[in-house]
């Protein structure tokens, strides 16, 4: 299957957090193109990098987690597709006009399932919300098929009763 990932489940890939053994099941059924564009590469590095800044992750975990991406770009685990970036920011531009005054979804998120788009993916792999219903709206299938039930925003803990 031709799926997309968004950064954040790259993340939970390499470093240890909540719903990483998600992430981890959702590349493992994806295995047919882990398109690792520009945006994944600086936002999956920043936010290893800011971990580390806010004592989220050592030093050693930061490194350990840099040189697993790499191996796995050096792998061919991630692949880097040749992506017409000016073609992604005008599809952006068109997701922006249909759904982010109704999904409130951010530049980013846009960007994401644009390229996707771009590229021509079945699916879409995110945990976040706004992403996930802009995919969706645009016809991409959605990875995991439900969110899990710690982040499904209509589940409510026991705390919010």
């Amino acid at each position: 299957m031709r799926a997309c990932f968004d950064t954040a489940v790259l993340v939970k890939a390499y470093v240890e957090e909540p719903d990483s053994a998600v992430a981890d099941g959702l590349l493992g059924q994806c295995a047919l193109l882990l398109a690792f564009t520009p945006l994944h590469a600086l936002e999956t590095r920043n936010a290893l990098r800011l971990k580390r800044f806010r004592g989220e992750l050592s030093a050693d975990e930061l490194s350990a987690g840099l040189d697993v991406m790499r191996e796995d770009l050096q792998a061919g685990r991630l692949t880097v597709p040749a992506l017409d970036h000016e073609a992604v920011y005008q599809c952006a531009e068109r997701l922006t006009s249909r759904h982010t005054a109704t999904t409130g979804a951010r530049s980013l998120d846009l960007l994401h399932v644009a390229a996707a788009l771009e590229l021509g993916a079945e699916a879409f792999v995110s945990l976040g919300l706004r992403q996930r219903t802009v995919a969706q709206r645009e016809g991409l299938r959605l990875l995991p098929a439900r969110m899990p039930a710690a982040r499904d925003p209509r589940r409510r803990s026991p705390r919010d009763v």
